[in-house]
């Protein structure tokens, strides 16, 4: 399989204001707590004024949440095409990992940023992001599972959750380390993890 590129995060002044207020923003709300960001802090490191940014949203809140969800209806509509379009289950799983290890090292993971600030998001809100994230580890469950039939489907569901909190890992576990090499590594790493058999002797009988 041939290397993608794997794109750096997009310069400042190529982002449009609302772009640029969510880069900012998905990184502040990963480092810190959502009560420790204000939106003095969004505007300053985007170099926005504040009303430059309540004409884009309505509140901080508001800002969390669509820093959450944009970036995970891509990352779900990519898995649905890609199963779709791929009939072979391990070319599809290789395509899901490597577009979302990629997702992870360009920009600060949507699921990360979700579980460290759930409780700042108002309920109907948490409900229907838990649902689209279900619905993307769905995809992965609808390929992995053929590939993996000596585990029962909630093995195969808490699998596939521990391989995304591996994943994600690396939006803070890495240190300057080249993104390419990362790409290849935490995708052998997950592959192997999704689809290596279990060993005879450790299946229940």
């Amino acid at each position: 399989m041939t290397s993608d590129p794997v794109p750096d995060s997009a310069p400042a002044a190529s982002l449009s204001r609302r772009e640029r207020l969510l880069h900012v923003a998905a990184e502040l709300f990963l480092q810190h707590p959502y009560d420790l960001v204000t939106v003095e802090m969004v505007c300053a490191k985007a170099g926005i004024s504040g009303p430059g940014l309540y004409r884009h949203f309505q509140n901080k809140q508001a800002l969390l949440i669509a820093v959450v969800e944009a970036p995970l209806e891509h990352l779900h509509q990519t898995a649905r095409s890609i199963a779709e379009a791929e009939p072979d289950p391990r070319a599809a799983l290789e395509a899901m990992v490597r577009f979302h290890i990629t997702s992870v090292v360009s920009e600060a993971p949507t699921t990360l940023i979700f579980l460290r600030n759930e409780l700042a998001v108002p309920e109907p809100d948490r409900r229907r992001i838990r649902r689209a994230m279900n619905l993307y580890a769905e995809e992965w469950i609808s390929v992995v599972s053929p590939q993996r039939p000596e585990l029962s489907d909630p093995e195969v569901r808490l699998l596939t959750q521990t391989v995304f909190s591996m994943l994600n890992s690396v939006a803070v576990l890495n240190k300057g380390l080249d993104k390419r090499a990362i790409v290849e590594t935490m995708s052998t790493a997950a592959i192997q993890a999704l689809t290596s058999p279990r060993p005879e002797y450790d299946r229940p009988t």
